[in-house]
């Protein structure tokens, strides 16, 4: 994205969190087909919620219809359940992606055979993340199923090799969730990541529930706590020295952060939900606000939905709440000062000639005085 465009988006974020109004589209839509899966996973209750429900090909494809006309930068991440179950995925992503939209999928890879992988890599893609709970077999079968890990590093070798093959694809990430069962084996994972040659490696601290993001209960069989947390301690400062020095691991926020998250002391001067940010669209076309329903894509439509009044409760919810769940999808922290908007602008700008650094100060200054009137008119 030019630095103009970051700009008015970021500035959209900005104000529509400080006068509580949808003036930004989100920045992340997550879509889940379907809660089918392949596996039950002990972290993961979505198989358990909204059974019977499943979006329909041309279902989708209207919701893409409606984000595209949005003309704004974001990322539809497909989940599940699991994507690929669905017959009709590849319809899906190449219609998203005639569309212009930029589309993730994360997978299980239970089913990435070489034949899908290659599918996959010659698709449209942005992104293809393969979870991983474990760096030895009996961590993430035991946590998934047996045979996982199995079906997983395979599945990863396979879209490697496609991508290899065809000189182009998509970025092959790999995500795992940070949990009681996995906190030894968390630094080694990157080694099996850099061997397997993927792109990215992202760490995801455990959800109670999904359908109740601020369950931050310390009785579940997955949290981290006692001298378990001085061995996360030890694991983030590994991950952190290699970062460092090699790349490859990504992160938005200080992942020191995961201790304050799982000893309960996590707020919200640590870590800022934004509730403009993100959108989740269940397979029910219920778009959703941490939990919280606000209208019904398929009925109404997400614009609708975005400016419902069940939209402002939920997002009013989430500003007041006072347990922040460290879920990287709710946050831009690049958006939470108006400051640093604007320096990140200016550095931007220094970079161009005379004439076009004129012209784009203008516009930015034109920005502004929009907001500065809106401004007005609600202290009015």
């Amino acid at each position: 994205m030019d630095h103009l465009k970051k700009f008015r988006q970021n500035l959209a974020y900005y104000f529509s969190d400080k006068l509580n109004r949808p003036l930004a589209k989100p920045l992340w839509v997550y879509l889940s087909l379907s809660h089918k899966c392949t596996y039950h996973c002990q972290m993961c209750g979505v198989v358990n919620i909204l059974q019977g429900y499943d979006l329909k090909t041309d279902e989708v494809k209207k919701i893409f219809d409606e984000i595209s006309a949005w003309q704004w930068d974001l990322t539809i991440v497909i989940t599940g359940g699991e994507a690929f179950l669905r017959k009709d995925i590849f319809e899906i992503i190449g219609y998203g992606c005639a569309k212009g939209l930029k589309i993730e999928i994360v997978s299980n890879g239970a089913l990435i055979t070489k034949d899908l992988a290659d599918r996959i890599i010659s698709s449209s893609l942005k992104n293809i993340a393969v979870s991983l709970d474990g760096a030895k077999e009996t961590t993430h079968d035991a946590i998934r199923q047996k045979g996982a890990f199995e079906k997983a590093i395979n599945a990863i070798k396979f879209l490697v090799a496609a991508k290899k093959a065809q000189g182009r694809g998509p970025q092959i990430s790999v995500w795992t969730t940070i949990m009681k069962e996995n906190v030894n084996e968390l630094s080694d994972i990157i080694k099996i990541a850099a061997d397997l040659e993927i792109d990215c490696l992202v760490y995801h601290p455990v959800i109670v529930a999904q359908d109740d993001m601020q369950n931050t209960d310390e009785k579940a069989p997955f949290w981290i706590r006692g001298k378990d947390l001085d061995i996360l301690k030890e694991q983030t400062d590994k991950i952190l020295n290699y970062q460092s020095k090699n790349g490859l691991v990504a992160f938005l926020h200080d992942p020191h952060l995961w201790i304050k998250y799982f000893n309960g002391q996590l707020n919200k001067d640590d870590w800022k939900c934004n509730p403009f940010v993100f959108m989740n669209i269940g397979p029910d076309g219920m778009a959703r606000s941490c939990g919280a329903a606000f209208g019904n894509a398929k009925e109404i439509g997400l614009d609708k939905c975005l400016v419902s009044k069940e939209a402002d409760q939920a997002r009013m919810t989430m500003k007041s709440c006072q347990k922040p769940c460290l879920q990287t999808c709710w946050a831009n922290p690049e958006s939470d000062s108006l400051a640093e908007i604007v320096n990140s602008f200016i550095k931007g700008v220094k970079k161009n000639n005379k004439a076009e650094a004129k012209n784009e100060m203008l516009s930015a200054l034109s920005e502004l005085t929009k907001y500065e009137e809106l401004i007005k008119e609600c202290v009015a």
